[in-house]
């Protein structure tokens, strides 16, 4: 990682040393924090937040909303991704018929996964625009993609949404591992 970003591992380490010695029961959920959180912040400038009231934690799915919104995403793309899912893995050539298309549902869960998901990285997204409008956004990988001006490349929104996001997936697996 770079040297830029080496303080917020350094941070998010004490961090996570704290919640385990405070919380050892609660290992996995510090873990997932830890990683979402040190990703979050080089790509988009923003800290996941240590929930407070681990018991309540527990209660509401064991994280704190971003945790809940960044796994959903994961766990969608991994049961939708699973090879064989779908018949249309096997003979992608089903894809042009209307009557499989109708009865298997496939574009239709991908459609709903792809709304789903989009809504969640726009979130992270708008968020970090609107601070760097206001001036108030921390250094970040997004925050110098969107100061590049894109658009001159040829990126649309939507696109630039991805990439961020793309890099944030990417990184959080790297840093999980």
């Amino acid at each position: 990682m770079s040297k830029s970003y080496s303080p917020i591992q350094e941070f998010e380490a004490k961090q996570l040393s704290v919640d385990l010695l405070d919380h050892p029961e609660d290992f996995y959920m510090h873990n997932r924090r830890y990683s979402a959180s040190v990703i979050m912040q080089v790509v988009y400038g923003h800290r996941i937040p240590v929930c407070i009231w681990p018991s309540l934690a527990r209660l509401i799915a064991g994280d704190c909303e971003e945790i809940r919104m960044i796994y959903a995403i994961l766990t969608r793309f991994a049961s939708f991704r699973r090879p064989g899912a779908y018949l249309i893995d096997v003979f992608p050539e089903l894809e042009y018929l209307p009557l499989y298309n109708y009865i298997s549902g496939w574009k239709s869960v991908g459609d709903e996964i792809h709304r789903k998901d989009a809504a969640t990285f726009k979130y992270f997204w708008d968020r970090m625009k609107r601070e760097i409008e206001e001036g108030t956004a921390p250094h970040s990988w997004g925050k110098g993609f969107v100061q590049s001006d894109y658009g001159k490349h040829g990126i649309d929104e939507l696109q630039a949404i991805y990439a961020a996001y793309d890099l944030y997936r990417v990184g959080l697996i790297v840093v999980e591992r």
